[in-house]
This record gives structure tokens, sequence and C-alpha cells, in this order.
């Protein structure tokens, strides 16, 4: 397999054909057509990671191709139409709104719905010069089925490349998927792309995994990390503060209440431990189906607190990763469940205590240096929590530089993102001047490009 770099496709080579085509003595035509940028994933569901990452990619993209016009295919277009600007095509095919080809098509066993979904992306494409997959945890069958996301992934991406798109994967999280036909629509989807890169290391080793050559790809920090801090004016507080971000936990598969149960309890328990010890607490969100989580711990600490006590437990309900940057400012260090409550820690420079589910938590921790901080949410302790608690709040003010220089270089590292994206993978730039066409760095004189009409 050739360098990814020699691979590495321009979306505006129709563009400088028709530089090329239609150039005369006096003037060069350039193209019309506006360069379009697809945006694919699961967004708009309520998930403010996701979204996090489409709005950092959103903002990346306006600012390398300001002219570009983008649309997002995603899971919900009103919510991410409203929140965004921006034009959304459907991910999903629509449902059969007829009884009798709903009844037929169930009849055949649904294959003559499914086999619309190709069709109807190839041509929903149509006039896309890029498909991109900004970030999120996107190639995992965590609480997915192999015809949920990774069919979905699979068959855009594949009709993406037929329709001659640039596929672009940028700071992407991977794995585990442990489902067969999972990882054979990953492979799949993975091979489509001309450009990729990473939110960390386990994620290019499970992309090798499949069977994909990965020499060439690159490893850039979670895309959340580009994302501003909120300006946040801070109450003076007698009490340290600890956030909690909470999460609707239930295993692996999403459906183990015996693995929710015991989360919920050991959380509510620590968190009545720190309230009686004079801690203040803020619980927080990283999904808008975390909310029912909160109700829990709320109901065990009544049983648990005085209301003097349970005064200092408050929560404020979030629809952002910009909201739950803003809570976390309020607090003195977190401990956080799902990864972009431990990511949006980070990013205002707190460290964290990580319940972790995947091995992306473990991976963000030793990059941060807060290995010793981290571990798994199904097997945490009490105790270990109470633990890890106060050794980080002695080591607060150290722990916390090490986050902020740690944070200094993922912002700097995705300005580098950008730079391949604008340079490699976007941006093909045609240059008029008085005797020669400037095409990606290269003169040509206009007597030969003159010979190409």
């Amino acid at each position: 397999m050739q360098s990814q770099n020699a691979q590495l496709e321009t979306v505006l080579e129709p563009h400088v054909h028709e530089l090329r085509n239609g150039y005369d003595h006096m003037h060069v035509t350039r193209s019309t057509k506006r360069l379009r940028i697809a945006l694919i994933g699961q967004f708009g569901v309520g998930n403010f990671g996701n979204d996090g990452s489409l709005e950092a990619m959103i903002d990346t993209l306006r600012r390398i191709c300001p002219e570009a016009e983008l649309t997002v295919i995603c899971t919900w277009p009103e919510a991410v139409e409203k929140a965004f600007a921006v034009k959304t095509i459907k991910l999903t095919r629509p449902a059969i709104k007829s009884r009798w080809l709903d009844n037929a098509n169930r009849i055949l066993g649904r294959a003559p719905h499914k086999m619309l979904g190709p069709i109807r992306a190839f041509l929903k494409l149509r006039g896309f010069h890029a498909v991109v997959l900004p970030g999120t945890g996107a190639f995992d069958d965590f609480g997915d089925r192999p015809f949920g996301m990774p069919y979905l992934f699979m068959k855009w991406l594949l009709m993406a490349r037929l329709r001659g798109c640039v596929v672009a994967f940028a700071s992407i999280g991977a794995g585990p998927a442990y489902h067969p036909l999972s990882r054979m629509f990953f492979a799949w989807a993975a091979r489509c792309a001309s450009y990729r890169s990473y939110r960390d290391a386990i994620s290019r080793d499970f992309i090798r995994s499949l069977g994909i050559n990965v020499a060439s790809d690159r490893i850039f920090p979670d895309l959340a990390f580009g994302l501003p801090v909120p300006p946040v004016e801070r109450e003076i507080s007698a009490s340290t503060v600890v956030g909690v971000g909470v999460m609707n936990y239930r295993g692996r598969t999403g459906g183990s209440e015996a693995i929710y149960n015991a989360y919920i309890s050991k959380l509510g328990e620590f968190v009545a431990r720190i309230v009686m010890r004079g801690f203040a607490v803020r619980l927080i969100l990283g999904q808008d189906n975390d909310e029912v989580a909160v109700v829990d711990v709320m109901e065990q600490l009544r049983g648990m607190l005085s209301d003097a006590d349970l005064a200092r437990v408050v929560y404020t309900r979030s629809a952002s990763l910009h909201d739950v940057m803003a809570q976390m400012q309020t607090t003195d260090v977190v401990v956080a469940t799902r990864f972009h409550n431990v990511v949006c820690a980070l990013r205002v420079g707190l460290p964290v205590i990580s319940l972790g589910y995947l091995e992306k938590h473990d991976a963000l921790a030793a990059d941060t240096g807060l290995s010793a901080f981290c571990t798994s949410v199904e097997t945490f302790s009490v105790e270990w929590l109470e633990s890890r608690l106060d050794t980080l709040l002695a080591e607060r003010e150290l722990r916390a530089l090490q986050v902020r220089e740690t944070v200094v270089r993922y912002r700097q590292e995705l300005r580098d993102q950008e730079v391949l994206l604008r340079t490699q993978v976007f941006a093909r730039r045609e240059v008029r001047t008085d005797d020669a066409t400037i095409c990606e760095g290269k003169t040509e004189d206009r007597s030969a490009v003159s010979g190409n009409r």
C-alpha cells in the first residue's frame, strides 16, 4: 500500500480541470460550483460529546474552507439544523408510510426497504466533494448492533467513494468492536478514507487489527479540546466543590440493571460521605438520558442526608459541552464517568478522577499524567474513590498545572491537523497571475495550459 500522503486526493481536482480547459489568453474561468462537504455521524440525539465534536469540526472547516457549503448527515436533522444552522440529511432511510407497502416489506423480510438504503445514500451524495467523519467514538459497537451505526457508516462511506468523494476521518475514536459483522463493516468503511487520524493509539491499533495499513495515519487529540471555554464568574465558596459527572451507565450492551444499580448505589454513597465531611457537590450531565441517573442519585441521597446537607448538592440541567464546561468551572476537582465529561474537565484545566468504561479513558488519563486516578466504572469501590479524591486535592495545584500544559499541547496539535486538512485534503488552490496558473505550488506556463483546451 502506498504512502497515505501519496494517496490523498484533493476535492478541487474537478475545478482544476475546468480551470485548465476554460483558460484563454485573457482570463482564467473559475468553476462556479462551491465546495460541498458532508459531515457524518450520530448527531442531534442528545449526546453532548458527539455534538461538541461536530461543532469543533464545523468551526475548523469554516476557518480553512470559508466558502464551502456544509451539510450534516445525522440521526436527528431538526436538532442539528437548529443548533448549527447547517443543511442536513437524515442518516437513516424514512419509514414506509403506506400500510400495504409496509406489510409487503415485512413479508419479504424487510429486504426491499433495506435495499433502498444504499441507493438513497448514493442519490443524496450527488454533488458532494468530500465526506468527513469528525471525531466521536465512531467505530465501536458499545451499546449497538452490527446493523446500527457500523452498517450505516459502511453504507454511506462506500456510496461516497462511488460518487468520487474524498473521505476523511479526523480524530476519531475506534474500538472495541466484538461482533464479526461490526468489524467487517468498520473495515470496509475505513478502507474508504484517504485521510485518517485518531484521538489515541488504541484507536489506531484497532483499525490496524481490521487489516488496514495505518503506517501513515496520524494521532491527534479529541476534537472537543478545540472548543472555546465559556467565560464564567465563579462565586466565592467556603467549601471545596466537587463536580460529579453522572452517567446512565448500564454495561457494554446498555441493558444491565444490576450494573446500573450498583453504580448508582456506590456513587450516591460517595457523594453522601464527602458532603458529610463538609464538601459541596455539583452533579453534572454528559448526555440527555443521563438525567435519570441524576434523579436516582438524588433519591438515594434523600434517605442518607439531612436537609441541610442535601442543600449542598446542586444540579443544573445542561444541554451541551459548553454548559458542562461552564458548570465545571464552578468546581475545584471533578469525578466523571462519561468520556466527554472527562474531556471537559481537562479542557477547563481541572484534574479529574475517571471512572472509565472503555480503554479510551485509560489512554487519556495516561497522556495527562492521571493514570493513578483512573479505574473501571464497574469495579471501583467507594473507599478507593474517596481516597483518590483526598490525594488529588492534596496535589491539586501540581496536577492542574500538568493538565493545563497538556491542553496547550493538544490545542497546538489540533491546529497542526487543521494545516493538514487545509493543505492535503481540501486545498488544491487555483491562483490567477498574468503569466501563469499556479496549482498546489506548481507553475505552468500559459501555452502549456492553453494546449489542454
